[in-house]
């Protein structure tokens, strides 16, 4: 990696960027999924949304530049959706699926080096295991669309993790545009003095 993609240290501004993104990605799930979720069910809205979420927490995590980002905001994302049936059916429960969710986004970019394809690949992966697992969790709770959501997964599963990539690559795209050479993001950026980088 190179000067600009190592990752930094947790500090007082990158999780308040952690945290602005991952609030911005709720709403805008809220904004453009909550139709969508009350009339097919939970699990669907991100057919509608998720290139829109995906590019937000990309966004985010490439300022921020910290490991465990994505967990942060995803985690933050369900614990918001906690009344609303965005991100699986509503409930408190639905924390374990953000947060197992942001878990596999880290575990990928972290392991693939974070080159030009890692995030892709990542939202790619971690949107296919989101949508598994709020199925799972509507089975648990003997949802009544949980035989629905089964019957159509093998459809849905590969859909989820095509627009998860087009989100990533997206994201990356607008960082890379719009983000990179802003001087704010510059600072937040800054290596930290005398932390050595990883």
């Amino acid at each position: 990696m190179d000067k600009d993609t190592k990752y930094r240290r947790w500090n007082l501004r990158r999780t308040i960027v952690a945290l602005a993104f991952g609030a911005a990605a709720f709403a805008a799930a809220f904004a453009l999924g909550f139709i969508i979720t009350q009339t097919a069910g939970p699990g669907t809205s991100g057919l509608a949304t998720i290139i829109v979420t995906t590019v937000l927490v990309v966004v985010g995590a490439r300022i921020a530049l910290t490991k465990g980002v994505f967990t942060l905001m995803v985690t933050l994302f369900t614990i918001l959706a906690i009344p609303t049936n965005l991100f699986g059916p509503a409930g408190i429960h639905k924390v374990g699926v953000g947060f197992l969710t942001g878990v596999v986004y880290d575990l990928v970019w972290l392991a693939s080096g974070n080159r030009r394809f890692s995030i892709p690949i990542a939202a790619a992966i971690s949107t296919t295991v989101s949508i598994l697992a709020i199925w799972q969790l509507m089975v648990v709770l003997e949802h009544p669309r949980a035989e629905w959501m089964g019957s159509v997964l093998m459809f849905i599963a590969p859909l989820y993790a095509v627009l998860g990539f087009l989100g990533g690559w997206f994201g990356n795209w607008v960082f890379d545009n719009r983000f990179k050479n802003n001087e704010r993001v510059r600072q937040i950026q800054e290596p930290d003095t005398n932390a050595p980088q990883s």
